[in-house]
């Protein structure tokens, strides 16, 4: 029950550190992240395979390879999006 109250700022603070990285490279900040997530970014995402969230007597969605409603494309590694975000030489539209 804990997943999102922990992952949302988590997550945040990639984006806050990304912005930092992308701005210490004279580039501008992400802005609007989708553009960037479905284009390059979902390939800096540990994909999880094996899971599932079970709750209220079912077994839940399961997990699967690529993209699953349990853990979308998976979890974000920070140092491949960061290396992903700093080769794009602009932010997509």
């Amino acid at each position: 029950t804990f997943g999102t109250f922990c992952a949302t700022p988590t997550f945040a603070a990639f984006v806050s550190m990304l912005n930092d990285a992308r701005i210490g490279a004279g580039k501008p900040p992400l802005g609007f992240l989708n553009p960037f997530l479905y284009s390059a970014g979902y390939k800096a995402l540990d994909d999880v395979a094996e899971d599932n969230n079970p709750g209220c007597g079912t077994q839940g969605f399961i997990s699967t390879v690529g993209w699953d409603p349990v853990t979308g494309y998976g979890t974000p590694n920070f140092n491949k999006l960061k290396d992903l975000d700093l080769a794009m030489p602009y932010m997509p539209k």
